[in-house]
C-alpha cells in the first residue's frame, strides 16, 4: 500500500536527520503558551495568544517541510535549512493558510442560516398548529442538513489537506496549492485515506495523555460540585475552571511539548513522503542525472 510505503520512508529520513525533530520542539514551543494558559484557565489570554500563533505557525510549518524535503532526498538536512525555507515560504504559507480559514468561516456562516431558518421553521410550524409531528420533521430535516453539511466540511478538508506540502515542495502559491491537493488526493482516493487514517490514530495517540487527564478532572470537579450543593457546603473554586494545580499545569505542559515535537515532526515528513510519492514533481533526478532537488540558501 503506498500509504505504508509511504510511512517507511518517512520514519527512515527521520532516522537519518532527528534534527527534523528539532523543528517540531519548536512548533510545540509556539503553542506552548496558549495550552498551558488553556490549562490555567485563564479568561482571554488563549485566545489572543491563538491569534499571535496563526501568524506565526506558517514560518515553523514551512521550515519543518523544507527539512522533511532536503532528508526524504537522501541529503543532511540543518537547521539552516529550517530558518531559509521559513522566511522564503512564509508569505505564500500564510496566505494558504488564511484561504483555508476562510473556507472554515464559510461553512460556519452556512450552519448558522441552517440554525437559523431550522429553528424559524420549527417554530412556525409549532404556532401553525402542526403539533409533535412538525416539531419532529422540522427537526429531522435540520439534523440532516447539518449531517449533510459537516460531510461536506470534512470532504472539502480531506481534499485540500496537501495544500501547505504544496507551497513549500510544489513552490505553488497560495490559490495554486489548493488546486494542486485537490488533484492529488482525486487521483489517489484509496491511499490518500490509507494516509489519513495513520495520521489521524498518530494525533489520537498523542493527544490520548493530555486529554484523558483533562476528562478525567473534569468529571472529578463535576462530582465535588455536586457533593458540595448536595451537602449544603461551599462550592469549590474548580468549578471556574479545570482546578488543576501549578504542579499539574506545568506536568501537563511539558508532556504537550515532547508529545507534540514527536508527532509535528513525524506528520510533517510524513506528509511531504507521502506528497512526493504521487504528485507530479518538479524535482528528482533530470535526464543527465543531475539533482534538480530546490535548493534553500
Amino acid at each position: 500500500m503506498a500509504a505504508i510505503s509511504s510511512l517507511f520512508t518517512a520514519l527512515s529520513a527521520l532516522r537519518r536527520n532527528p534534527v527534523i525533530f528539532l523543528g517540531g520542539l519548536i512548533s510545540g514551543l509556539v503553542t506552548l503558551p496558549q495550552l498551558a494558559t488553556q490549562l490555567a484557565a485563564i479568561p482571554l489570554v488563549p485566545n489572543a495568544l491563538q491569534i499571535l500563533t496563526f501568524f506565526i505557525t506558517p514560518f515553523v510549518a514551512a521550515g519543518i517541510y523544507g527539512m522533511a524535503q532536503e532528508s526524504l532526498s537522501n541529503q543532511e538536512t540543518s537547521f539552516s535549512t529550517f530558518t531559509a525555507v521559513g522566511r522564503e515560504k512564509y508569505v505564500p504559507l500564510l496566505l494558504a493558510n488564511l484561504v483555508n480559514f476562510g473556507i472554515y468561516v464559510a461553512f460556519l456562516i452556512v450552519f448558522g442560516i441552517v440554525a437559523i431558518a431550522a429553528a424559524a421553521s420549527i417554530g412556525i410550524g409549532a404556532l401553525a398548529g402542526g403539533g409533535d409531528f412538525a416539531l419532529g420533521t422540522g427537526a429531522i430535516i435540520a439534523l440532516g442538513i447539518v449531517v449533510l453539511l459537516g460531510l461536506a466540511f470534512v470532504v472539502v478538508q480531506f481534499l485540500i489537506q496537501f495544500f501547505p506540502v504544496a507551497v513549500v515542495v510544489d513552490d505553488a502559491g497560495a490559490i495554486e496549492a489548493f488546486g494542486d491537493s485537490y488533484r492529488l488526493v482525486r487521483a489517489n482516493i484509496v491511499s490518500t485515506l490509507g494516509y489519513s487514517i495513520i495520521t489521524f490514530v498518530a494525533a489520537l495517540v498523542v493527544a490520548t495523555p493530555v486529554t484523558g487527564f483533562v476528562i478525567f478532572r473534569t468529571f472529578q470537579n463535576i462530582q465535588d460540585v455536586q457533593s458540595a450543593q448536595a451537602g449544603g457546603g461551599a462550592v469549590p473554586n474548580a468549578a471556574a475552571g479545570l482546578g488543576l494545580s501549578l504542579v499539574e499545569v506545568l506536568s501537563l505542559s511539558a508532556i504537550s511539548l515532547a508529545l507534540t515535537m514527536l508527532l509535528v515532526a513525524f506528520t510533517s515528513t510524513y506528509a511531504v513522503s507521502f506528497y512526493q510519492a504521487h504528485a507530479a514533481p518538479n524535482f528528482g533526478p533530470d535526464i543527465d542525472g543531475d539533482s534538480v532537488i530546490p535548493e534553500f540558501e
